[in-house]
């Protein structure tokens, strides 16, 4: 072979060498921003994957719904005889004992009638005020809710042993008889315990409980405000929530709690950095959790297995 042939192999041989290197370089490249974005892409999946979210405060309640009876101290004025009702006072309007209140006209004329109690004058009855007067919780039963309201109509002939009016008494805190499905408690409710009572959004404030009792697959509770509600005068049967518990504190999912050497908490992050903080659970209720030990705007990890 000539030199010139064998200095033409040996550029060859080089170019060769020069278009693998560069090849294998390229390919090297490649290879990397694959792997620096696959990098990303997992690192993105995990950060969603662990749902950060801020910290903030709100509250876990007790709470049931339930019919109560509204349980007032009436005092009936009953007919002695057939006749009518002409009241001078207006009905809902407070009269001291001993005011007149208007006259029955009957067969034995006319006769004026007076306030047996110091109260608010209702000149319309339901029939159940005697039943409710002196409730015994220890002998009444859930069945005491299917008693039937009985309004007589207006104007006709009120007959002999009838109530006329009634009185209820102001100066006497109203009641409360209320029936909740046990199914339905999941936490404890005793004796004296305050509870926050409230009747279609409206805040009836709070009362304590009086009594219990449990009978059949219902709980029984008389509950008792501080004062007469004027707001409930004319109602007997009512569906209320009954707040028992309140916890507040910051609200978080319970997912989001971990333990760590026999110690609950949960892990935030700030700028990449995660850390572990231990809290105090003050309430887990319905995959949610009230804790103590969070500031404002920390952010959680909602799924802290995701991170390792």
């Amino acid at each position: 072979m000539s030199s010139r042939k064998a200095r033409l192999k040996r550029q060859l041989i080089k170019k060769s060498a020069l278009k693998i290197g560069i090849l294998s370089f390229v390919i090297l490249l490649l290879l990397g921003f694959i792997y620096q974005l696959g990098q990303n892409v997992y690192s993105t999946f995990i950060k969603l994957n662990r749902d950060i979210i801020i910290a903030e405060y709100g509250q876990i309640q007790d709470k049931l719904n339930g019919q109560a009876i509204v349980l007032n101290q009436e005092e009936l004025v009953m007919a002695e005889w057939d006749g009518h009702f002409e009241n001078m006072a207006r009905d809902g309007e407070k009269s001291s004992k001993g005011a007149l209140l208007g006259y029955y006209v009957g067969s034995q004329g006319s006769t004026p009638l007076y306030t047996p109690i110091s109260g608010i004058f209702i000149k319309q009855t339901d029939g159940l005020e005697q039943v409710f007067n002196a409730i015994d919780i220890n002998t009444v039963s859930p069945e005491i809710f299917q008693y039937k309201t009985r309004t007589p109509a207006k104007d006709l002939l009120i007959r002999a042993g009838q109530p006329v009016y009634k009185i209820v008494n102001n100066l006497q805190p109203t009641r409360l008889l209320v029936q909740f499905p046990l199914d339905k408690i999941g936490f404890e409710i005793t004796a004296e315990q305050r509870a926050h009572v409230f009747m279609t959004e409206q805040d009836f404030g709070t009362a304590y409980i009086k009594e219990i009792k449990q009978d059949s697959d219902k709980m029984l509770i008389i509950l008792e405000f501080d004062n007469f509600r004027e707001e409930l005068l004319n109602q007997r049967y009512i569906e209320v929530e009954v707040v028992f518990n309140s916890y507040a504190g910051y609200l978080i999912p319970e997912k989001a709690l971990l333990e760590r050497e026999g110690q609950k908490g949960i892990l935030c992050t700030k700028e990449e950095v995660v850390i572990f903080k231990p809290l105090e659970v003050i309430k887990i209720k319905e995959g949610k959790a009230i804790v103590k030990g969070l500031n404002d705007n920390d952010m959680l990890i909602v799924n802290p297995g995701n991170y390792n």
